[in-house]
């Protein structure tokens, strides 16, 4: 999902580049117009491009070009500062490595232009939405080769390394990940006397105990007890928890290989009724029903609602940009349903430019390496995490908790957690339970036009926000008949 106010506060929190998380965006292409000096343009360099694919990576010392997007813009002066240090080691390290500067950084508007016209940096964002379309447009580099060679194979969460492997390569570097759970306003929990003597809120742990604790802070203090977004595709991004904790899904894959949208079976309606039900029925919901992550921004700085869902990630933009203390957030697991309990998984990749050189992608990889996104526990990748928690604690910002965890080595996660805690400032019981979350409560983001899927989904839940009477099953009858005829039959 992506709005502006969360993308700044989330660049602005995290150096190492772990929440780009709220964009959304399709495919692109080509070497970012930056070729070695030793390496032909044009056709040649992209046949040389090809070709390495499959070669063994060497240790060329030649002069190698790369470009690096989303680079700190000059007023974001602390992770300026972080790249800059981290460029200073590069050119002692590797002084062969010249480094460019490409402030871009992945949206919806610029992605495809930039692609198709070769402008795209040697290494760019994206996220686990825009995978599958960038890597059949053919617009990320074949990184196999360099995965092996540095250890990324086997020192990432197998179940990320799915979203970027085809046919046994990889096209994409798992960089980070979130997962959806439930986020609490503090001073609104207090005000409505559901904290327990040590500070922590009541968490329901079922959907039903979720609508009656919204109740209850709607009586105890006139103010919304819930907010659910509605608009901006993240309507339907927030609905995917629920109707997986009723037990629907959104699409399958028949034998044939065809896509078959699925969102109408009784569970998804119930899923329906339920988010109607938190309007009509226990009446907790704010009382403008076009909301997106903006007005949550808004509501939770002002202590206007008590819960929403949310994720770590969402912390950061709170304290920056709402000027909420960081001792007024609290986080946790998402609740069950009849089907138990289900939580998105999302989260941003890096890619490669697919007209990069071996050399280049080498490269590339060291400078990821001095920034910390290795899986191993080196002293570059450990002084940029702590490098980092500092930035972030003068910032103000919640520190010790963590999201999800996309590093599988012992030592690597051993190390990282020891510096959290190091940093940590604030009361760790009021995130525990969010971190101790099970994996096998995540679920990926639909395979198949995910983004559209949620435009489609954002539809049915204005109608029932707006309408009393509206039919949650006729509703979902007609968005799967749509989204089948304008999207799944055109799938390949």
């Amino acid at each position: 999902m992506n709005t502006a106010y969360w993308q700044k506060g989330a660049r602005a929190m995290l150096g190492l580049g772990l929440v780009s998380l709220l964009l959304s965006a399709c495919g692109g292409n080509n070497n970012g117009g930056t070729a070695s000096p030793s390496a032909s343009s044009g056709s040649a360099a992209s046949a040389e491009a090809t070709s390495s694919a499959g070669a063994a990576p060497t240790e060329s010392t030649e002069p190698v070009t790369i470009k690096i997007g989303n680079w700190p813009k000059p007023n974001d002066e602390a992770n300026k500062q972080l790249f800059e240090d981290i460029e200073a080691q590069m050119k002692t390290k590797y002084p062969y490595v010249t480094i460019e500067h490409d402030e871009w950084g992945y949206d919806v508007v610029s992605f495809l232009p930039k692609a198709v016209s070769g402008q795209l940096p040697t290494l760019y964002d994206s996220f686990y939405t825009e995978a599958d379309k960038i890597i059949k447009a053919k617009y990320s580099a074949d990184i196999t080769d360099m995965m092996k060679k540095y250890g990324y194979d086997t020192g990432i969460n197998p179940e990320l390394l799915k979203l970027v492997e085809r046919d046994g390569k990889y096209y994409g570097l798992p960089k980070d990940g979130y997962v959806i759970g439930m986020m609490y306003n503090l001073n609104v929990f207090k005000e409505a006397g559901l904290v327990d003597a040590n500070g922590v809120p009541q968490m329901p742990k079922t959907y039903e105990e979720l609508a009656q604790t919204a109740v209850t802070i709607k009586e105890k203090t006139g103010k919304a007890g819930f907010f659910f977004p509605t608009k901006t595709n993240q309507g339907g991004w927030m609905f995917t928890n629920i109707a997986w904790s009723y037990g629907a899904d959104f699409e399958e894959q028949d034998a044939s290989g065809k896509w078959k949208a699925i969102f109408n079976s009784p569970e998804a309606v119930a899923a329906l009724q339920y988010v109607k039900d938190l309007k009509w029925k226990y009446d907790v919901l704010p009382d403008n029903n076009l909301v997106d992550t903006n007005d949550l921004l808004m509501m939770f700085g002002a202590d206007q609602v008590g819960m929403s869902f949310g994720m770590y990630e969402f912390l950061g933009p709170l304290v920056l940009n709402a000027k909420m203390s960081k001792d007024s957030l609290a986080l946790s697991s998402m609740p069950s349903g009849p089907a138990g309990k289900a939580a998105l998984l999302g989260g941003g990749l890096y890619m490669f430019a697919p007209g990069s050189t071996t050399e280049q992608l080498d490269a590339a990889f060291k400078w990821l390496e001095l920034r910390g996104l290795t899986p191993k526990a080196t002293p570059e990748a450990l002084a940029a995490l702590e490098n980092n928690l500092k930035i972030q604690v003068d910032q103000g910002y919640v520190v010790g908790p963590h999201g999800l965890q996309i590093w599988t080595d012992p030592e690597r996660v051993a190390a990282e957690q020891e510096i959290a805690a190091k940093y940590a400032n604030v009361n760790m019981a009021l995130f525990q339970d969010y971190m101790d979350n099970s994996a096998a409560s995540m679920r990926p983001e639909p395979a198949v036009n995910a983004q559209e899927l949620y435009k489609a989904l954002d539809t049915v839940i204005q109608a029932v926000l707006t309408n009393k009477d509206a039919d949650p099953q006729a509703l979902l009858d007609r968005a799967v008949q749509e989204f089948q005829r304008d999207y799944l039959d055109k799938v390949q």
